[in-house]
C-alpha cells in the first residue's frame, strides 16, 4: 500500500500540469483572438470603402434658378452687380477662362457659366454672350447656338447643407475625374513611392527619422499615403508606438487586398483639407470648391500643387489664412515634381508665376434656416426620407434667393425701427419678433420664408408653427361668403351702430377700434376702414357656419368654432395658412397648395419618388374672388393700408391689415396676381404692444414688395367676364345719377347687379348715368319719373308697371 502513494502523487501532479497547460493555451488563444480582432476588425471595416465613391456626404438644398431673359430691363453695371451677387467674378485680362467668371465690354458681357445642378441634370461650363441695348437685354447666345435663346439660367443658388454632427463637407469624386497634375502633385508632396511600396516605406521611415533627428523635433513623417488613409479613417492621431504598429500592419493588409487605384481614390476623397468656417473639408472635391470654386478637373497645375502642399498642415498652409506660406509650399511641391521628372521646368516655372485667384464657392450651412428646417419635415412626409444629415440627397426647392435676402432685410429693418420707435423700452421677457412668408399663387411655391428675427437665438418657426389671433386679416373671408351668397355687394349699406349678440345666456357687444360709430356705411367702407360692428352684423346675416366653411375652403386648417367673435378674427392661425388664403384670392379663387420641393435626387443622381405637389384647386368663383380683391385694393388706396402709398408703392395691389385685442398681434396680408405675402409682428409670450397692423407689419410688407417690384411694376388683376363695372354713388351705394356729387366705379357680379338709384340724388329731375348692358335702374320708387317715361312712350316701362 505504501508503494502506491508516489504513483498517486505523480498522477495528481500530472493532472495539475495538464490543467495549467490547457489554461495557458486557452489564455494564449483568447489573447491571440483579441489581438487578431484588434488588428483585423478595422480591416473588415475598410472593406467596401474602396472602388466606389463614398456614400457619406451632406444633403444639399438648392433654390430657384437665377435666369437672364431677353427683354428684361437692366444696364451693363446692373448686370455686373447681379452676376457678382450670384458668385461670379469679373476678369480683366481677355475672355473668361474659369467657369464662374465673366468679362464686360461695354454693352456686351461674356460669361463662362459656372457648373450647377438642376432637376434636369448638370448645366454650365459653356460660354454665354449677353448683348444689351436700350436699357434691356437684347440677345442671349450660348456657344454653338447662334440662333439665340429667350432665357438662360446662370446659377442655382445653394440654400442649405445638411451635415452630420461632425460637420464634414464632402464632394466625392471618381479618380477618372481627377486630373493627372493633381494626382502627381499629391504623390510628390506626400508619397512619391506610392506605386512601388506595399503599404509601408522603410526608406521613408529612415529618411524622416534622419530629418527629425537633425532638426531636433518632428519635421517630417514617414507614413505612406496608405498609412495616412488608415489613420484618417479608423485610427486615432495619437503618437504612440502601438498605434503606429497597428497602422503599418493594416496598411500592408490593405495593399494586399485592394488595388492602388482604389486606395488612391479613397485617399483623395477622405483626407482632411482644412476648414471653411466651422465645417471640416474632407477630400479634394470639397477643397477645390472651398478654395477655388471649381471642380477638381478644372484645377491648373499651380492650383493642384497648392492644394497638395496643404495636406502637410492644412491649418497653417491654407491660402485663406496665410497666402504667402501656401505659395511657398506650392513652389516646394512644384520643385519636387521637376525633381521626379513628373513635370518640366518650364511648366513648373509658369505654374509658380501664376497668380493665386481665390474664389471660394458658396459653403452654406443654412442660408434660409427656418425654411431649411421646414423642408426637412416635408422631405419626410412627401418623399419618405427619414434624415437628410450626411445622406447625400440633392433637393431642388421653390425658394428664390433674392426674395429671401430681401425678406430677411425687411424684417430686420422693421424690427429695428419699431424697437427704436413705438416699442422702445418694451419687450421685457422676450424680444419683439416678426415673420414673413411669400408664395406664388399660381402654383403655391414658397418664394421667401423668415420664421423670426434670429435663427441663432430661437429656432422656433413663426411661419408654420406659431398660431396667433388673426384679427382683421380674417375679415375678407366673411365678405367673400357674403358676396358668394349674394347677401351683399361692395355697395351694400351696413349699419355701424351699437350692436349686441345674445347667445347661450351671454352677450357680446363688438366695438370699432376707435370706439366710434358711423351710421350707415357701404361694405367697401367697412372693409377698407376695418370696421368691426358692420362686419359682425354681416357675419350673423351670412351665418357663422357658412363663414367657417368659407375659411376651410380658402386654406385655414386649424380649429374653427362658429361663435360670433370669429367674424372679427378671434381664431388662431399660422402665417402660412393666411398666405394660402390670400393666395387663393390672388389666384382668382384657385387655392394653392403651399410647397417648397420641386424634385429630390439620391446620392447616385436617381430621382426619389414621392407624392406630387397638388395643383391649385378652384374653391371660389373667380368673380367673387375679384370682387373681394377690388375692395381690398381700396384698403391700400384709401383705407388702413394707405401707408404703403406713402412709402412709394403705387402699384395695383390688394391687402388687409390686422390688429388683435390689446395689440398683441399685428398683421398685414397683401398680394398681386403673382405673389401673396403675409407679415406678422408680436411677442412670443403674447404680451401687449403699442403696435397695429398699419404701424408694424405694413412697413415690413411694403419694403419687401418694393424690393421685389418687377420692372414696370406689379401687374393688375384681370377682371373676369362674369362681373360688371357699374358707376355708383359711394356714399349711398346706389346707381349714380347726374346729380351725385361723387361717382365711383364699383364691381358687381353680372347676375346680381344693383337696381336702385342713389336715394339722395334721384329726384324727378335726376337722370341715371349710362351703365353697362343689363344694369337697368328700378324707378318704381319715383312715381313722377315713371309718369314722365310713360308720357314719352316708354312702353317697356309701362308694361312693367
Amino acid at each position: 500500500m505504501a508503494k502506491k502513494r508516489p504513483n498517486r502523487r505523480k498522477r495528481t501532479r500530472a493532472r495539475h500540469r495538464g490543467r495549467r497547460l490547457t489554461t495557458a493555451l486557452l489564455a494564449l488563444l483568447l489573447v491571440g483572438l483579441a489581438l487578431t480582432a484588434w488588428l483585423i476588425w478595422p480591416f473588415w471595416q475598410l472593406v467596401g470603402q474602396f472602388g466606389s465613391i463614398p456614400e457619406k456626404q451632406p444633403s444639399r438644398l438648392y433654390g430657384r434658378p437665377a435666369e437672364l431673359r431677353v427683354g428684361s430691363p437692366t444696364t451693363a453695371d446692373g448686370l455686373v452687380t447681379e452676376l457678382k451677387s450670384l458668385g461670379y467674378r469679373q476678369s480683366s485680362d481677355g475672355p473668361p477662362k474659369i467657369p464662374g467668371s465673366f468679362v464686360a465690354h461695354g454693352e456686351r458681357i461674356e460669361i463662362l457659366r459656372r457648373f450647377f445642378p438642376t432637376p434636369g441634370g448638370e448645366e454650365g461650363g459653356d460660354r454665354l454672350q449677353v448683348d444689351l441695348r436700350g436699357g434691356s437685354i437684347a440677345s442671349l447666345r450660348l456657344a454653338g447656338n447662334e440662333r439665340g435663346l429667350s432665357a438662360v439660367r446662370v446659377a442655382v443658388p445653394l440654400i442649405a447643407s445638411y451635415y452630420g454632427p461632425d460637420l464634414k463637407e464632402r464632394r466625392p469624386v471618381s479618380l477618372d475625374d481627377v486630373p493627372e497634375d493633381l494626382i502627381l502633385a499629391v504623390l510628390a508632396a506626400e508619397d512619391s513611392g506610392f506605386l512601388e511600396h506595399k503599404g509601408v516605406s522603410f526608406t521613408g521611415i529612415l529618411r524622416a527619422a534622419w530629418v527629425n533627428a537633425w532638426a531636433g523635433g518632428v519635421r517630417q513623417g514617414g507614413s505612406t499615403l496608405t498609412q495616412q488613409l488608415v489613420k484618417n479613417l479608423y485610427l486615432s492621431h495619437e503618437r504612440r508606438l502601438v498605434r503606429k504598429v497597428r497602422e503599418a500592419l493594416l496598411a500592408v493588409m490593405l495593399e494586399i487586398r485592394f488595388e492602388k487605384r482604389d486606395i488612391l481614390q479613397a485617399y483623395l476623397n477622405e483626407i482632411y483639407w482644412g476648414r471653411s468656417g466651422n465645417v471640416h473639408l474632407m477630400g479634394v472635391g470639397a477643397a477645390a470648391w472651398a478654395y477655388f470654386g471649381k471642380e477638381p478637373a478644372q484645377l491648373s497645375l499651380g492650383e493642384s500643387a497648392l492644394l497638395a502642399g496643404m495636406i502637410q498642415s492644412p491649418a497653417n498652409l491654407s491660402p485663406l489664412a496665410d497666402l504667402e506660406a501656401a505659395k511657398a509650399r506650392r513652389d516646394v511641391v512644384l520643385g519636387r515634381l521637376v525633381q521626379l521628372k513628373w513635370a518640366t521646368e518650364g511648366r513648373a516655372r509658369r505654374a509658380s508665376a501664376e497668380s493665386v485667384i481665390l474664389a471660394p464657392g458658396p459653403r452654406v450651412v443654412r442660408q434660409a434656416p427656418y425654411f431649411a428646417d421646414w423642408i426637412e419635415g416635408r422631405a419626410g412626409r412627401r418623399f419618405g426620407i427619414s434624415s437628410l444629415r450626411d445622406a447625400g440627397y440633392q433637393l431642388h426647392s421653390t425658394l428664390s434667393l433674392p426674395d429671401q435676402l430681401a425678406a430677411e432685410e425687411a424684417v430686420a429693418w422693421g424690427i429695428e425701427a419699431l424697437e427704436k420707435g413705438w416699442e422702445k423700452g418694451r419687450g421685457s421677457g422676450s424680444p419683439l419678433q416678426a415673420s414673413l412668408v411669400s408664395l406664388s399663387p399660381t402654383d403655391g411655391g414658397i418664394l421667401a420664408w423668415v420664421g423670426g428675427r434670429s435663427y441663432g437665438l430661437s429656432q422656433y418657426d413663426r411661419v408654420s408653427l406659431a398660431r396667433r389671433q388673426a384679427g382683421s386679416v380674417f375679415k375678407p373671408i366673411v365678405y367673400a361668403a357674403a358676396f358668394e351668397q349674394r347677401i351683399a355687394t361692395p355697395a351694400t349699406l351696413l349699419e355701424d351702430g351699437p350692436y349686441t349678440v345674445r347667445l347661450a345666456g351671454r352677450t357680446w357687444s363688438p366695438q370699432n377700434s376707435d370706439g366710434k360709430y358711423r351710421g350707415l356705411v357701404t361694405v367697401r367702407q367697412a372693409l377698407q376702414e376695418s370696421l368691426n360692428v358692420p362686419t359682425a352684423r354681416l357675419a350673423q346675416e351670412v351665418g357663422l357656419e357658412r363663414v367657417v366653411q368659407m375659411a376651410r375652403r380658402l386654406g385655414i386648417e386649424g380649429p374653427l368654432d362658429p361663435f360670433p367673435a370669429l367674424a372679427l378674427g378671434a381664431v388662431e392661425v399660422s402665417p402660412l395658412e393666411m398666405a394660402v388664403v390670400y393666395g387663393t384670392l390672388a389666384g382668382s379663387g384657385r387655392r394653392p397648395r403651399a410647397h417648397g420641393l420641386v424634385a429630390v435626387f439620391d446620392r447616385s443622381g436617381k430621382p426619389v419618388q414621392g407624392s406630387k405637389s397638388q395643383p391649385p384647386t378652384q374653391v371660389l368663383d373667380p368673380e367673387v374672388a375679384f370682387q373681394v380683391t377690388a375692395v381690398l385694393q381700396g384698403v391700400l388706396d384709401h383705407g388702413t393700408g394707405r401707408g404703403a402709398r406713402k412709402q412709394g408703392l403705387m402699384d395695383p395691389l390688394a391687402g388687409k391689415t390686422g390688429t388683435t385685442n390689446s395689440r398683441r398681434d399685428s398683421w398685414f396680408a397683401g398680394y398681386s396676381p403673382r405673389r401673396a405675402t403675409v407679415v406678422w409682428v408680436g411677442y412670443d409670450d403674447n404680451q401687449k404692444t403699442r403696435l397695429s397692423g398699419a404701424r408694424a407689419a405694413l412697413p415690413i410688407w411694403t419694403r419687401f414688395n418694393y424690393r421685389m417690384r418687377p420692372p414696370g411694376g406689379f401687374e393688375d388683376f384681370e377682371r373676369p367676364e362674369g362681373t360688371l363695372v357699374v358707376r355708383i354713388d359711394p356714399g349711398t351705394g346706389g346707381l349714380a345719377t347726374d346729380r351725385c356729387p361723387t361717382v365711383v366705379a364699383e364691381v358687381f357680379l353680372a347676375d346680381h347687379p344693383p337696381r336702385e338709384l342713389c336715394p339722395e340724388h334721384s329726384g324727378w329731375r335726376a337722370r341715371p348715368l349710362d351703365q353697362p348692358e343689363g344694369v337697368e335702374p328700378d324707378r318704381q320708387r319715383h312715381p313722377f319719373r315713371r309718369w314722365l317715361d310713360m308720357f314719352k312712350g316708354d312702353r317697356t316701362k309701362k308694361d312693367r308697371s
